[in-house]
């Protein structure tokens, strides 16, 4: 598979499809269990797969994560903010695949304008009724909310469930005390599913691997068959995935995606030794 053209201009045989944080890194990351992983990644890539990272972080933020984290190797795509889609283009640098992008942004534009009333009766509730939640607001992020902690999210989102029937094209990205809401239509699994289409590639040739709310999206079977878990992802993430007959891992993060794969793409220990 030729790297130094962007992968959906190559026979992709595989997508690999990660969260980041709690998924493919741990707090702090060990070298060895990311240069354990790295190897099978390396090795599935001349196999030819083609792997990305799935993020609520920004572009840069990810970029900057990598580093931090000590990978060497570089994802042929990442989807940032849950959302946009960046792959690596010819001149090697980072650029939006296709216009999704662009569909993206003007989708959002409408839709914070058209929910305002709904935004408006939020910071109304979290300024009476819910202290220690902060609404955000910023060029940034034009819509969200952090808490002190995460029982006092459960209670926003149930406000927030509470008055959906209104908003229909209202959702929302929840990972911890953190909040993005978004357009429905926007999401981790429907950005995936963009990749899907541009790399040519069905559900039974891709995997996933998540951890938190904002995972949910893409750990289903219309996304992809390899579905997996690391230990430390919540309850509701392993029993979700477990249902679906996916791969829920013993060990956390790193150890436990790295196991992941072994599970679904190495029958036998011999066909990754030395990859």
């Amino acid at each position: 598979m030729d790297f130094s053209r962007p992968f959906t201009d190559s026979p992709t045989a595989a997508l690999l499809c990660f969260d980041f944080d709690g998924t493919l890194v741990d707090k702090p990351s060990d070298p060895y269990d990311i240069a354990q992983l790295e190897s099978r990644l390396t090795h599935l890539r001349r196999r030819g797969a083609a792997w990305g990272i799935n993020t609520g972080r920004s572009l840069l933020h990810t970029l900057e994560g990598l580093r931090e984290h000590g990978f060497q190797s570089i994802p042929d795509f990442i989807i940032a903010r849950e959302s946009e889609i960046y792959h690596r283009t010819a001149e090697r640098r980072w650029g939006p695949l296709g216009d999704w992008n662009l569909r993206c942004l003007d989708v959002h534009r409408h839709f914070y304008k058209s929910h305002a009333k709904f935004f408006k009766l939020l910071r109304r509730h979290l300024a009476s009724d819910l202290k220690g939640a902060r609404f955000i607001e910023d060029h940034s992020e034009p819509a969200g909310i952090v808490t002190n902690d995460e029982p006092l999210m459960e209670r926003v989102v149930h406000w927030i469930e509470a008055h959906r029937t209104a908003w229909p094209d209202l959702s929302y990205h929840r990972n911890s005390i953190w909040l993005r809401f978004t357009h429905r239509n926007y999401n981790k699994g429907s950005a995936l599913l963009e990749v899907r289409r541009l790399a040519g590639v069905g559900p039974e040739f891709t995997f996933v691997a998540g951890d938190n709310h904002n995972d949910f999206p893409m750990l289903h079977t219309e996304v992809a068959h390899g579905i997996a878990c690391p230990a430390n992802a919540i309850p509701e993430i392993s029993s979700h995935v477990a249902s679906l007959g996916g791969y829920v891992a013993t060990l956390s993060a790193t150890k436990g995606i790295t196991a992941a794969l072994e599970h679904f793409f190495y029958q036998d220990p011999s066909d990754w030794a030395g990859a």
